[in-house]
């Protein structure tokens, strides 16, 4: 079993803190107005769960806003990004099946 505390890693852009052969978890830290670029792509699904902040994200052609409590699930092949449209640190939970870092 791997246990973390992921508000220990409050505040760092990007950590990939656990993974097995079939999944990883990582957190994000995005300040004001920051955001991901132009967009990723992954092999694989990713969930994204909003712990802290308000978010736009970018899925494809679409667009949704997300505040704390949020779960997004982003299909493989999905072009994606994430910017912080709050007025505080943006700080995000995900999920990688299979891993992509």
């Amino acid at each position: 079993m791997d246990v973390v505390n992921i508000f220990q890693h409050r505040g760092k852009y990007f950590n990939i803190l656990q993974g097995t052969q079939r999944s990883q978890t990582g957190v994000m830290t995005l300040g004001v107005g920051q955001d991901t670029g132009g967009g990723d792509v992954h092999s694989g699904d990713q969930v994204i769960y909003i712990v802290e902040g308000k978010a736009l994200l970018r899925l494809g052609k679409e667009e949704v806003i997300a505040e704390a409590g949020t779960l997004i699930m982003i299909p493989a092949g999905t072009l994606h990004s994430v910017c912080n449209k709050g007025d505080t640190p943006l700080f995000i939970l995900t999920v990688y099946a299979p891993p992509v870092y």
